[in-house]
């Protein structure tokens, strides 16, 4: 008989980024915390009632850790970790399920790298008597930069945000003033304004080790379908870095955009929705090769639970893709026939949103960039026979976009969306594919969001939130007898 034998492993190291000489004007803090280490191994503290717990979602801002570890004395600092740990502190947590896979020595796989937004001390008396004291560490990956950096323009704001200028955005960071691909400006915001940022904050904290852990933010920017003009931003009222790309990127609808962390520091994901056709053999959306993204293959031997469902509560029949930037540059009344085929807006003889069995049901979707040969900055265009062809550039945009929103939805009373709950797997990441060997099918599941939950001497559980799952689609193709996926599913398990 074969044993299948695992050998999970956890690392939580904390890199001491705020250095403090005193706690509030002249108050000093002791000999004792200014010369504390700039390096904290976490992991023995974790204990056999500790736990690590992390969480990542592409549909986030930002993913986020929690760590729980015993209470007890660090002897070098000689005080709890509760009175050394503050907020913007750095941590880094590896995983491993099988750490024996993994040459000797080497480093566990990453899964998040981020920064401590609070720390918390629990102290309570158990019935047995004995007092029990955790502390409790909690924070977000890179994806807290992003949210943190607030741009706002008014009056006396600093580091001349209160510039008199229709373009306070473009004036304040130095962004190339003119139309631009989408791909070009989301390089352009992390290479002026994200990543300097970084790098001045490297240089807040008192220690080599925090600064060399502290990294800017790589891209792997693999969408380029339109174009950026400073007129959509000129208006904007401010807020977050994270908030400007979603509003003005086709976030959503079109584009994904999130923080993961890779072995080789974070990296800035801004990419197609990589949706695949109900008969898994092509992404809708792909442009090129490297929009593709990571498979991870599993079996049901790794699946502990799984809950799958299938509903009409997403079918939609009618589709409309406008873009307000642009309606002021060209004819409204030529705007409103985009095409002259109806069944490109209701789509009337598709079974999987046939509106005699559905109803007639509307999904609407907003692009905010314009075509990749526009060339002016969006407050109109010149007269003559180039504005005919910049119009009609215009409208096979909106056209080209209503038609990958009707491919990537037409499908979805067909697909299956839920939650798989399996043994812990450090390879599974929010952004990836699972695809699901089982009896005599294959079927393909996108991970939404994934959780890693390690408990020491305990378990390592991978849990994720998944869209798009074929598992009806493959069953639905298959026989009867013993090809009947029922049998087989049952003949897999044993």
């Amino acid at each position: 008989m074969r044993v299948s034998v695992r050998h999970p492993q956890v690392s939580v190291k904390l890199f001491k980024n705020v250095g403090r000489s005193t706690l509030s004007g002249g108050v000093p803090v002791s000999e004792r915390f200014a010369g504390q280490r700039s390096e904290i191994d976490l992991a023995p503290f974790l204990g056999e009632f500790g736990s690590v717990s992390v969480t990542k979602s592409i549909r986030d801002p930002a993913g986020g850790f929690s760590v729980t570890l015993t209470d007890k004395i660090s002897g070098r600092d000689q005080d709890t970790l509760y009175g050394l740990i503050e907020p913007m502190d750095l941590i880094e947590i590896r995983m491993a399920g099988n750490a024996y896979q993994y040459s000797q020595g080497s480093t566990l796989p990453i899964v998040m790298r981020g920064f401590v937004s609070d720390v918390s001390r629990n102290e309570s008396m158990q019935s047995n008597g004995r007092p029990a004291r955790r502390v409790t560490i909690r924070g977000q990956d890179y994806g807290k930069i992003w949210q943190m950096m607030q741009i706002f323009m008014l009056p006396s704001a600093p580091e001349g945000y209160n510039a008199i200028t229709s373009f306070p955005f473009y004036a304040r960071f130095g962004l190339d003033f003119n139309t631009q691909p989408v791909d070009q400006f989301v390089g352009q915001v992390f290479d002026r304004i994200v990543n300097p940022y970084i790098q001045e904050m490297a240089g807040q904290g008192t220690n080599d080790a925090a600064k060399t852990r502290l990294q800017t933010i790589t891209k792997d920017i693999r969408a380029s379908d339109g174009m950026v003009t400073p007129f959509a931003i000129g208006p904007w009222a401010g807020g977050s870095i994270y908030e400007l790309l979603t509003q003005h990127c086709d976030i959503g609808p079109w584009n994904e955009l999130y923080i993961e962390d890779r072995d080789a520091g974070p990296y800035v994901v801004y990419r197609p929705n990589p949706f695949m056709t109900a008969d898994s053999k092509s992404f809708i959306n792909k442009q090129r090769d490297d929009q593709e993204p990571q498979f991870v293959d599993i079996t049901r031997s790794d699946i502990v639970s799984m809950d799958v469902k299938r509903t009409d509560a997403n079918v939609a029949n009618y589709y409309w893709v406008d873009n307000p930037r642009l309606f002021l540059n060209y004819d409204p009344s030529k705007l409103m026939s985009y095409t002259g085929s109806s069944e490109s807006f209701f789509v009337r003889n598709y079974g999987n949103v046939n509106p005699k069995l559905y109803g007639t049901r509307k999904m609407d979707g907003h692009t905010q960039l314009g075509d990749v040969s526009e060339r002016y900055n969006g407050n109109g265009t010149p007269a003559g026979s180039q504005r005919d062809v910049d119009e009609s550039a215009f409208i096979s945009h909106v056209n080209a976009r209503r038609q990958q929103l009707i491919e990537q939805n037409k499908d979805n009373v067909v697909f299956e969306h839920g939650t798989m709950r399996l043994k812990g797997n450090e390879r599974i990441g929010a952004g990836r594919y699972l695809r699901l060997a089982y009896g005599n099918m294959t079927s393909h599941y996108y991970c939404v969001s994934v959780t890693h939950d390690f408990l020491p001497l305990q378990q390592f559980a991978t849990t994720v939130q998944f869209d798009r799952g074929t598992g009806f689609i493959d069953r639905a193709q298959k026989g009867g007898g013993s090809q009947s996926p029922y049998w087989s599913e049952l003949a897999d398990s044993q």
